[in-house]
C-alpha cells in the first residue's frame, strides 16, 4: 500500500495459531487449503510503521477460505453484537446525511462495497435510499440477495447501477491486497460530495508487539490477527493518511464516540446517586479525550 520496498518482518504465525483462535473456521481447514497447520505465515512492517501480511494468498486460497473454510452458520456478523454496532453506525451516518441536506427528496444511490451477508444493506435500502451491494464471496452474496436489493460480484455492473451518492465500506480494507485500489473505485464512482461511512479494527504500533508476546507465552492469538484474511492492520492514522490521499475527508469520529454512548446508556440505568456521579466523570473525561478512531464518515473532496 505504500510502495515501499525496505521491509522488516514482524514474525511468524503457524496457521494453528490464528485458525485455532477463530471458532468460525472448520476444523478441517488444513485438509481444505492443503497445507499443513504448522505452516507459517510472515507478518511485515515497512519502513514508515505500517504493518501487514508479507504473504498475499492467491485468489483461488482466499475463495476456499471465504466460502468453504468458514462455517456461515457461525459468523460473528449474525451476533447481537455485531448488528448493534452496525446499527449505531448507521444511525449516525443517516443522521449526517439529513444535516447535509435537510430539504431534500432525491432518492439517493448507495453502494455497500464488500456488503457481506448484506445487514447494512437491508437497514438502509427504501423508498429514499436505494442500495446496491458488493462482494466477492458467493457464499455471502446468496444470502445478500435474499434481501431484495441489487448485489453482484462484478465492479463494472456495481458502477452501472451509479454514481453513488453515500458509499459503506465497513471492515473491508483490511481484507484487500490493495486498499487504495478500492477508496479509489469508490471516488470514481461516487456523485460530488458523497458521503463514506468506512471501519477498520484499529491497530495502534504498540499491538503487534503486544501480540507475539502473548503468543510466545501461550500459543494462540486473537482473532484480529490472521495473514489470510487481515491483509493489513491500520491506526487512526494511517487510515487518515490513506483517504485523504484518495480524495476523503473526515467529518465525524463515530468511533470516537463509543464510549461516550455506552457510558451514557450505564447513566441512564444507574439507580444509585453514586453511580449516575460516576459515570458522569467518565463522560467529561471522554468528552477531553483526544484518541481518534477508525471508525469514520467522510465526504469526498469532489466538488
Amino acid at each position: 500500500m505504500t510502495g515501499e520496498t525496505e521491509l522488516r518482518v514482524v514474525g511468524y504465525i503457524p496457521a494453528r495459531a490464528f485458525c485455532g483462535a477463530n471458532p468460525t473456521y472448520r476444523p478441517g481447514y488444513a485438509d481444505i487449503l492443503s497445507i499443513s497447520a504448522s505452516d507459517e505465515f510472515p507478518i511485515v512492517e515497512s519502513r514508515s510503521g505500517f504493518i501487514f501480511s508479507g504473504w498475499n494468498p492467491p485468489d483461488e486460497f482466499l475463495a476456499k477460505v471465504y466460502d468453504d473454510v468458514i462455517d456461515h452458520s457461525k459468523t460473528i456478523t449474525e451476533t447481537v453484537d455485531y448488528r448493534r454496532g452496525l446499527l449505531e453506525l448507521a444511525a449516525a451516518f443517516l443522521r449526517i446525511v439529513e444535516q447535509s441536506h435537510p430539504s431534500s427528496t432525491k432518492t439517493r444511490r448507495l453502494l455497500d462495497f464488500g456488503c457481506g451477508y448484506g445487514s447494512l444493506t437491508r437497514m438502509l435500502h427504501g423508498r429514499d435510499i436505494k442500495c446496491c451491494g458488493y462482494d466477492p464471496s458467493a457464499a455471502r452474496l446468496s444470502r445478500a440477495s435474499q434481501a431484495g436489493v441489487e448485489v453482484s460480484d462484478n465492479l463494472e455492473s456495481v458502477a452501472e447501477f451509479g454514481p453513488f451518492d453515500l458509499l459503506i465500506c465497513t471492515d473491508v480494507l483490511e481484507h484487500v491486497a490493495n486498499p487504495r485500489e478500492v477508496l479509489r473505485y469508490l471516488n470514481k464512482n461516487a456523485s460530488p460530495g458523497a458521503l463514506l461511512a468506512i471501519t477498520v479494527p484499529q491497530c495502534e504500533p504498540s499491538f503487534m508487539t503486544d501480540y507475539f508476546a502473548a503468543l510466545a507465552r501461550e500459543g494462540t492469538l486473537s482473532r484480529l490477527v490472521n495473514p489470510w484474511e487481515h491483509l493489513n492492520y491500520f491506526s487512526a492514522s494511517s487510515l487518515r493518511g490513506l483517504l485523504a490521499e484518495e480524495g476523503f475527508t473526515p467529518v465525524h469520529d463515530h468511533g470516537r464516540t463509543a464510549f461516550l454512548r455506552e457510558t451514557c446508556l450505564q447513566m441512564g440505568d444507574s439507580k444509585r446517586r453514586e453511580s449516575r456521579v460516576r459515570a458522569g466523570l467518565r463522560i467529561a473525561r471522554t468528552l477531553t479525550a483526544t484518541s481518534r478512531s477508525t471508525q469514520l464518515i467522510c465526504r469526498t473532496d469532489q466538488s
